[in-house]
């Protein structure tokens, strides 16, 4: 029988913690639950929300993976009323163990960026080290040469957007892409010295706009949800490596924003 211990000694080796920014230091890793707990059913979600979390309790999962930590901001105190209060007593009452890798999983070799680059289709992908290193989160290749609009409206059909914002001229010619999932306009101008001609990232701000226009980087902004093709990746991963155990992605792991 499969352990809690066994599958993240397998993420911690692959993903390896101590590559996280410092901001997530104590918030990866197992935050909840016991390593000797046996497991026989995994749900995998970007967020553990209060129904990802009822979820995995009604699909009798043991263990629940997410990327981003269950429980961000340090608790001083708990109100069981709260919606935090009422989740976390489900995680406690039906003993779920909840593992998160966030930043790590963004920084390394193989991890975030580099699955978006190749769903994006990018061509020789590369980062700012070839070395597993903190904060590696760029990932960069190249396109057969394409217009920023024409460009744009790819990255929509691909990741099965209604819309994206877009800075730049939309006739422009790109090439060379940047990418990082969730919020990453803090690698513009990682991106501007490296040569990109676009950088495709979550929620930019009107100043990273303005820095980008000054420097000729087009954007285009995808929802920070696009990170949720990490599920998908990780089911197959660790369905290999421990065949006895189910892994399932959650159905209720949704994009908190409605576009209209």
């Amino acid at each position: 029988m499969t352990k809690v211990l066994d599958i993240v000694n397998y993420l911690k080796t692959k993903y390896p913690l101590e590559y996280a920014s410092t901001f997530d230091h104590g918030k990866i890793g197992l935050q909840f639950g016991s390593m000797n707990a046996k497991v026989d059913k995994v749900l995998i979600a970007l967020d553990g929300t209060s129904k990802v979390v009822e979820e995995a309790i009604n699909k009798n999962a043991q263990l629940l993976i997410t990327h981003h930590p269950f429980m961000f901001n340090s608790l001083l105190s708990l109100n069981y009323d709260s919606p935090m209060g009422q989740k976390m007593l489900k995680v406690f009452k039906n003993n779920l163990n909840i593992y998160a890798m966030h930043t790590n999983y963004d920084s390394v070799i193989g991890g975030m960026n580099d699955v978006l680059g190749q769903i994006l289709g990018l061509n020789n992908i590369k980062g700012l080290s070839d070395e597993n290193v903190n904060d590696n989160f760029l990932r960069y290749g190249d396109i057969e040469e394409i217009t920023l609009g024409e460009y744009a409206e790819k990255v929509k059909k691909i990741f099965g957007l209604k819309s994206v914002r877009v800075v730049g001229d939309l006739n422009k010619k790109i090439k060379t892409i940047g990418v990082v999932g969730g919020s990453g306009t803090s690698e513009l101008f990682k991106a501007i010295h490296s040569g990109c001609d676009c950088f495709v990232t979550g929620e930019i701000k009107q100043n990273h706009a303005i820095d980008a226009n000054e420097y000729g980087l087009c954007l285009i902004e995808v929802p920070h949800a696009v990170e949720g093709v990490y599920r998908e990746i990780i089911k197959k991963e660790l369905s290999e490596q421990f065949p006895d155990v189910e892994f399932i992605v959650s159905c209720m792991d949704k994009d908190p924003f409605v576009i209209l």
